[in-house]
């Protein structure tokens, strides 16, 4: 019986650590392995964060563009797509 136990105990212990490879996987070194692999490509952008990315700064771009009065011209783009707007005129187009 006591065996049988032990046996549990590490079938559990053995399935938490799988579960917990997987999430530092899936959170963290694939994101940093695919940054690496664009900035050695040529690729230039914001660095990775965990989970929240760029979602903050996307709010406050929003939240400033719908604040002020869109202007009468058809480049509206920094009004309606501030975001875009910010990361295309920072890093360019590829």
């Amino acid at each position: 019986m006591e065996t049988l136990g032990k046996v549990a105990v590490a079938i559990v212990v053995a399935v938490i650590v799988r579960w917990g490879w997987k999430l530092l996987n899936w959170v963290w070194l694939k994101p940093k392995k695919l940054e690496k692999w664009l900035r050695d490509e040529g690729y230039k952008g914001n660095p990775y964060k965990l989970l929240v990315g760029d979602m903050i700064g996307f709010a406050t771009m929003m939240k400033e563009g719908k604040s002020k009065a869109s202007p009468v011209t058809h480049d509206i783009t920094s009004y309606a797509l501030p975001f875009d707007h910010h990361i295309i005129s920072k890093y360019g187009i590829n």
